[in-house]
């Protein structure tokens, strides 16, 4: 099955119709903010056929969609695989994992407890290869690390782990789990023990440090802290995690990220971002701060990525509604990349109150023939009460209480050189499943037949509403 991408060409001198094919772009001059210009939104074109580009042949507006996956399946071993969000997908080994949440879900007979499902191939259905109690309701963290020390800094051979986190509910152990892979099984770790009714660990950085040589793994939790561990093969999970924390995180905040930028660990909260100091005798420090952000959004997509207006790294990141990146060779300045609120509402030609975008990561990926290298990241977006009143054609998801929500599942492409910093907006429109709300999560396939250029997306939102069976999974293939 194919599904239609919307596509739209819009720049400094306004938007334009491409035939037969379907765009939305903005260039950005460095270092200075973008300047917005008001203009008259065309009628949208659909079409199968791909239209080479000024950014390469392979036009990733303009991917061919299928239903990978929906929650409710059932597995080649009779087992219904649930959710109500994909909250991470991930390859590993030559295969794909992703791991659902049970958020919100509203029918009371399945058990509120979150999975982590596999793919074994791009022609095989997912299967659930772990399913976890109900002190587990969503698996939020989800990342592979590659050991080349052990806990002394000695060098051996590279083991390369896939690492989990769910969030724990209630009082109890908080736990890191790794996934052995000669039995399948995921074998648990504690950083401690929780006395708060809820306990999320929802990322885990790793980073060598630079003093003692020595790999090192990191997870944070809002409630106990962001601790570290280094490889030890003779205890279970092959992990020794220290026993108290490295960094204390602000009470009402969240680790949202880790990055390593130009050879330093950087940590992203809901509204700080921190340096790591390397050393016997570590320590943080903070570089930026938002205090605008929310605990339920926070600082998003904490990436390094390469300095468009020089050399090094700079770290990219959503806050505020704006992408941002800082740059930590010139004193952390900071750079708005776009204003996102503002952006949709010129693409899409009705008002947006709000987005929530990169929610893990700002995903690199090489177009094919080209070579050149982007960045992906998945968003979603709410419409005043208004708009929707006054376009009765808009396809929305509506909450109780956190507002109205575009139905259709969005993701950005950011383009940077020397000449400016370009994003491209496109979408998925599946019409037997209409209500995608967001895409959370982007992976490139990790099978040898799709040659590193088969993206999956996975996703949903639920925003505070119930519901039931919503998450999913696409693939979006470069059209020929």
């Amino acid at each position: 099955m194919k599904i239609k991408c919307y596509r739209y060409l819009w720049g400094l001198v306004g938007l334009v119709l491409i035939t037969a094919s379907c765009r939305s772009a903005v260039t950005t001059p460095l270092p200075s903010e973008i300047t917005l210009t008001t203009t008259t939104k065309p009628t949208p074109t659909t079409s199968s056929v791909t239209t080479t580009s000024s950014q390469g042949s392979v036009d990733l507006t303009q991917l061919s969609f299928g239903l990978s996956w929906h929650a409710g399946e059932t597995d080649v071993d009779g087992i219904t695989m649930y959710g109500t969000e994909i909250m991470r997908i991930l390859p590993y080994k030559g295969k794909l994992y992703a791991s659902n949440s049970m958020w919100m879900e509203s029918d009371p007979s399945i058990p509120k407890a979150c999975q982590l499902l596999v793919l074994d191939s791009p022609d095989g259905k997912w299967r659930l290869l772990h399913q976890f109690t109900t002190k587990a309701l969503r698996l939020v963290c989800l990342q592979t690390v590659t050991f080349t020390t052990d806990a002394q800094g000695k060098k051996i051979q590279p083991v390369t782990m896939l690492l989990t986190a769910p969030d724990t509910v209630g009082v109890g152990d908080v736990q890191v789990f790794s996934l052995d892979d000669k039995t399948n099984e995921l074998v648990p770790m504690s950083l401690g023990m929780s006395t708060s009714s809820y306990a999320s660990t929802r990322a885990i950085g790793f980073h060598r440090d630079s003093k003692t040589g020595i790999d090192l793994v990191f997870a944070g939790n809002d409630v106990l802290g962001m601790f570290s561990g280094s490889y030890d093969p003779n205890v279970s999970g092959r992990i020794k995690w220290q026993g108290s924390p490295e960094l204390a995180i602000p009470v009402g905040e969240r680790v949202m990220g880790f990055t390593d930028c130009n050879g330093v660990c950087y940590c992203a909260t809901s509204n700080h971002i921190y340096k790591r100091f390397d050393g016997p005798s570590h320590s943080w420090e903070q570089v930026y701060y938002d205090p605008k952000e929310t605990n339920a959004v926070g600082i998003r997509g904490l990436t390094s990525v390469p300095n468009p207006s020089g050399n090094d790294e700079v770290l990219l990141f959503r806050s505020s509604n704006m992408v941002r990146h800082i740059d930590p060779a010139d004193n952390n300045k900071e750079t708005a990349e776009l204003d996102l609120n503002a952006y949709l509402t010129k693409i899409l030609d009705v008002s947006v109150s709000f987005n929530l975008c990169a929610y893990n990561d700002f995903l690199s990926y090489t177009v094919p023939d080209t070579g050149e290298k982007v960045y992906l990241f998945g968003c979603e977006i709410t419409y005043p009460a208004y708009v929707v009143t006054n376009n009765p054609s808009l396809r929305v998801f509506k909450t109780p209480s956190s507002g109205i929500y575009a139905a259709e599942g969005r993701f950005f492409i950011r383009h940077a050189n020397k000449d400016g910093i370009n994003f491209e907006l496109a979408e998925i429109i599946d019409p037997s499943l209409p209500t995608l709300v967001s895409v959370r999560t982007i992976a490139i396939s990790p099978f040898a037949a799709d040659r590193g250029q088969v993206i999956y997306f996975g996703g949903f939102d639920c925003n505070y509403q119930s519901s039931h069976n919503t998450a999913w999974i696409y693939r979006g293939e470069p059209m020929k």
